[in-house]
């Protein structure tokens, strides 16, 4: 039997050059189904243009804040382009005053380069880092002269030391105070016994309630932080009175209040006056004179020497008289907002130790001492990437200077957002 012949030509004869002209069936409905879908999205995206319904269009949900706008695309979106509409810094500075960051800012970035609609709430109000870093990472001024460090490339690279703690800064406060003598002794006074957030209202375990309310440390204007997010100013009543009363006589039961010297001197005196007229007994003992009058300056003054050199001394460097006059009493300058450029709120890190990130407090024995925490502390939760707490500049800066805002002037009505 003679054998097969595999030439080429001969192979080459056995297949249909023509295959490609027939449709075979997956093929055919392929197409028929890609047409079918493309038709389909059309005739939708056209019901909805005709219905004036822009949802096809948007990338995500408004936020909250926003929300009034869902059916009102064009409040926002109000420069037309070839294709959509595009939003301007009118736009929004129409609602938003939006101040600029720095008179001596170089370039101010579109709004709409660090607040990004449609992605949720934390997005809109959090710019990413690298809108910061293209101008801190080699910072430029109109001056010339940069008031900050002008290489910033992350909170890990670059970022200087808070300014609390530069340069052997201290506590500007003119109040004695020894952390250790009440944190370390008998005593064991906790943190939270003197230092609480405002509103709190749980009864204060070495005070009681101020005859007046002490002012609350105030947040960052137009800020994200609550009025919990510092702590209130430490104030005699709520936090020293129980221990540190300011009894002036064996004679009176009740302290003197803590008021300026004036105030101070006149419960004195009529104290004292109230209790002469009741014990005439007293007059002319010991020395003193024997007319109530008399008899209430000589005390008043025995007195006020104790409480301006002894009792008061204690916490204030009083500036006494020679001449018997009141002293005077330095302005104690507690400050209330170390971080004058950035926010912090002590009630997203309420699950730490204080003594976590403030861990020289319960060793300082001067009021001078800055006890807060460094750079380096932050830094071992606030680092880059998917673990730990964010390190944005978002987290801690706000790019507007609030200081410098006005008035909104609304141009819409409510027909118009409806």
């Amino acid at each position: 039997m003679p054998g097969r012949i595999r030439a080429t030509k001969t192979l080459a004869q056995r297949i249909d050059r023509e295959y490609f002209k027939r449709l075979f069936p997956i093929p055919l409905w392929r197409r028929v189904l890609s047409v079918a879908a493309v038709c389909s999205g059309l005739a939708w995206l056209g019901f909805r243009a005709v219905a004036h319904d822009h949802t096809p269009y948007s990338t995500g949900p408004l936020t909250a804040s926003h929300a009034i706008f869902a059916g009102n695309c064009t409040a926002c979106h109000a420069q037309g382009l070839a294709i959509g509409k595009k939003i301007t810094d009118g736009a929004c500075l129409s609602c938003h005053d939006g101040p600029v960051h720095s008179a001596a800012q170089t370039v101010t970035p579109a709004c709409i380069g660090c607040h990004v609609e449609h992605r949720g709430a934390g997005q809109l109000l959090a710019a990413e880092s690298g809108t910061c870093t293209a101008c801190h990472s080699n910072l430029r001024t109109k001056t010339g002269k940069p008031r900050v460090a002008a290489g910033i490339e992350s909170f890990a690279h670059g970022h200087p030391e808070f300014a609390a703690l530069r340069d052997g800064n201290s506590d500007p406060t003119a109040i004695k105070f020894n952390h250790k003598t009440h944190v370390q002794g008998d005593l064991k006074v906790k943190c939270i016994d003197c230092h609480r957030p405002a509103g709190v209202d749980a009864p204060w375990n070495f005070g009681q309630a101020p005859p007046l309310s002490p002012p609350v440390a105030a947040a960052m204007p137009h800020g994200r932080t609550s009025p919990r997010a510092l702590m209130q100013p430490v104030n005699y009543y709520e936090q020293c009175s129980v221990c540190h009363q300011l009894n002036f006589d064996d004679r009176i039961s009740d302290a003197a209040p803590h008021d300026k010297p004036e105030v101070v001197h006149a419960f004195v005196t009529r104290k004292l006056r109230e209790y002469i007229a009741g014990h005439p007994a007293e007059l002319g003992k010991a020395g003193a004179p024997a007319s109530p009058e008399g008899w209430v300056r000589f005390r008043a003054s025995e007195d006020e020497k104790q409480l301006w050199t002894v009792t008061c001394n204690r916490c204030h460097d009083l500036q006494l008289a020679a001449d018997g006059a009141l002293p005077g009493v330095p302005e104690t300058k507690i400050n209330q907002r170390w971080f004058a450029k950035a926010e912090f709120d002590h009630s997203a890190h309420q699950e730490l130790q204080c003594v976590s990130c403030h861990p020289n407090a319960p060793s300082s024995t001067k009021a001078s001492d800055v006890l807060l925490p460094g750079i380096k502390v932050c830094a071992e939760c606030h680092v880059a990437g998917s673990k730990g707490a964010s390190a944005d500049c978002s987290t801690c800066h706000l790019y507007h200077d609030w200081s410098k805002t006005r008035l909104a002037d609304g141009r819409f009505t409510i027909r118009q957002l409806m």
